[in-house]
């Protein structure tokens, strides 16, 4: 690294109301560690959550504790607004229309009316912060991943403070990288689940949701500098290692209602290379680990020189991945079943209630789960993510060692 300090690195995921999670988490890092991030990329509403870190990244310590306040401050009714203008616009999200003339942030499509969560987007987040933190030192650099709608290729929307991405910041098929100051409509547009959200429009083209190809942003970390990354999944280790014949057991006991298909559906779309990009690094670091005893110290730098296309010095990358140690579909059908989200009367969360009670156990709470905005559920996330944290408290800290 050349006598430079690590830069410690931010991957969050997607997944609707889970993103809860990443805030327990992220408040025992800014809390109890002390911890600050060079480096946040984020997809989905792991794009909305790391907008915020990085907007208010000159005092860290605060902001765990105010973005707390705002996911609690979430109602189901309110985010997930379905009235007669939705259904009177049902012909036209289902079979399309002309393609109308908007500008850079607008709307277009979709099932629910997000006038609610988008207020609290463009509002709560101080934008210009993330600008001056990057002049300031606070940030090296930030990522934000959407799907461009026309092509479905991954399109990184990166902001560093040269206002380019790194040398040597590659990319893959089917990627493409924009240069851009970061703002609400790109993570409005980073977490537009395909038809249940309207698609935002960003310069002359429109997004939708970032989890359509990559849901945990490993790569753009790495290759915005991070030495040292903290990833943060929304999916329990149980849900990775469900067997292909258990799911089709359970999928034989429960008929399959258009919520249950929903839930499989979003489970599907967060589906990502998480596991495959970690060993990859894994992988890597064994490489260099062997290279530089054979080769010497300078073996990453040697090895980068004699590729054609490789202009950045291969170098050893420390992950922490933190995960749920609880199913957050068990966690969604205790509250609805205890509850019955009766302070709700929405659509939404009367199909969550109906949801709930059409499945046999808990298991199958996979809608709820993700779009299950309720200070309860929320604050039961939250306090999951910080226990979580707290139980690799030594390996997170050690991220932040210099």
């Amino acid at each position: 690294m050349n006598g430079e300090s690590p830069k410690v690195g931010l991957v969050l995921s997607g997944g609707g109301a889970r993103g809860a999670y990443e805030v327990g988490v992220l408040r025992y890092v800014f809390e109890r560690i002390g911890g600050r991030f060079d480096v946040v990329a984020g997809t989905s509403v792991g794009a909305i959550n790391g907008a915020y870190v990085a907007a208010t990244a000159e005092r860290p310590r605060a902001t765990g504790r105010m973005l707390a306040r705002v996911w609690q401050e979430l109602r189901i009714d309110q985010v997930y607004r379905l009235g007669w203008r939705q259904l009177r616009s049902l012909p036209q999200v289902l079979f399309g229309k002309e393609m109308p003339k908007v500008t850079h942030g607008a709307r277009l499509g979709g099932l629910v009316d997000p006038t609610h969560l988008e207020s609290i987007v463009r509002n709560r987040i101080p934008w210009r912060g993330i600008t001056e933190n990057l002049h300031r030192g606070h940030l090296t650099g930030v990522s934000v991943a959407a799907t461009e709608l026309a092509t479905g290729f991954t399109t990184l929307f990166v902001q560093t403070k040269s206002g380019r991405p790194p040398r040597g910041f590659a990319t893959e098929a089917g990627q493409v990288v924009v240069p851009t100051p970061i703002t609400a409509a790109h993570c409005l547009a980073s977490a537009a689940i395909p038809v249940l959200f309207p698609a935002v429009r960003v310069g002359d083209q429109f997004f939708v949701d970032g989890s359509l190809r990559q849901n945990t942003p490993v790569r753009p970390a790495t290759r915005l500098g991070a030495d040292r990354v903290l990833v943060i999944s929304l999916r329990h280790a149980e849900e990775r290692r469900l067997s292909v014949q258990r799911a089709r057991e359970e999928a034989r006991e429960i008929y399959p209602s258009a919520m249950f298909m929903l839930g499989k559906m979003l489970n599907a779309l967060m589906l990502d290379k998480l596991e495959a990009d970690l060993a990859r690094i894994e992988r890597m670091n064994e490489l260099l680990a062997a290279g530089r005893t054979i080769c010497g110290p300078d073996f990453g730098e040697r090895l980068s020189a004699a590729m054609e296309h490789k202009t950045e010095a291969y170098r050893h990358i420390e992950v922490v991945l933190v995960r749920p140690s609880e199913d957050f579909g068990r966690i969604a059908y205790d509250i609805v079943r205890r509850t019955n989200l009766s302070q709700y009367d929405g659509v939404v969360a009367r199909w969550i209630r109906r949801s709930v009670a059409a499945g046999e156990g808990a298991d199958e709470s996979d809608l709820a789960s993700y779009l299950l905005f309720d200070p309860e559920y929320v604050s039961a996330l939250i306090d999951l993510g910080y226990r979580d944290a707290a139980a690799q408290h030594d390996r997170i800290a050690a991220l932040f060692a210099r």
